[in-house]
């Protein structure tokens, strides 16, 4: 695996562990409008749309009208459950600090309504360390599809296959290499599948993998930049 020249992060279940949150959340929409569906099939769909999950969770087809005043409802729970409780994986500040010191670009790419992307990234004080921001209201198609991958890379000026990815989903994994991307897996609570074509998998970000791809690239800009003077 070569050094990747850019970083990009999804958001729920990566840079911050809410899964649950936004299980209990679609759990009670549900229960709100008298769903039966089971975890299971809840899990399944978790990482894309949310257009594209609620036409699955409802039977009949749903205008743009009803996706939009759906989506708010299930949000707003998410945030009246999550919002006290906003707390980074393990290490993601101390990374981007040193992808910032490094010049490496990082870029945040997610299914996430902006609402929801703002909430997170400005209660973790993050949002300066991002050169490129995604969020579900600026793509066509939701994960597994690469758009939202091959937008983030456009908008870093850089090749897909020299971005590393972090993900945590099944569709999101699936939308990174149909990319080609590298890809590295944040392991969560609700990761029990293997996932093939990734490069790697972490608990956290400490991982020292993570720092092993920086060196080289922090390497060849300190050489670029040429010896101090007095």
């Amino acid at each position: 695996m070569s050094s990747p020249l850019a970083f990009i992060f999804d958001m729920d279940g990566t840079i911050v562990r809410n899964h649950e949150n936004h299980l209990n959340a679609w759990k009670l929409f549900c229960q709100n409008h008298h769903i039966a569906i089971t975890e299971e099939e809840l899990l399944a769909v978790f990482g894309g749309k949310n257009e594209d999950i609620l036409q699955k969770v409802f039977v009949h087809k749903l205008s743009q009208k009803e996706l939009r005043q759906f989506e708010e409802e299930k949000e707003g729970l998410y945030r009246g459950l999550y919002k006290p409780y906003i707390k980074e994986v393990e290490g993601l500040s101390d990374l981007l600090k040193n992808l910032f010191i490094a010049q490496i670009p990082a870029a945040l790419a997610t299914s996430a309504p902006t609402s929801n992307v703002d909430m997170v990234i400005d209660a973790l004080d993050i949002r300066k360390y991002f050169s490129c921001i995604i969020d579900a209201t600026m793509v066509t198609h939701g994960k597994p599809h690469p758009e939202i991958f091959l937008k983030v890379a456009e908008c870093l000026r850089e090749k897909p296959q020299n971005c590393l990815v972090f993900e945590d989903s099944r569709v999101g994994i699936e939308a990174a290499i149909n990319a080609g991307c590298m890809v590295a897996v944040v392991k969560s609570p609700f990761t029990k599948e293997r996932f093939t074509g990734a490069n790697f998998l972490i608990d956290d970000f400490r991982d020292p993998r993570i720092q092993n791809l920086i060196n080289p690239v922090l390497s060849i800009k300190i050489e670029k930049q040429g010896p101090k003077t007095e």
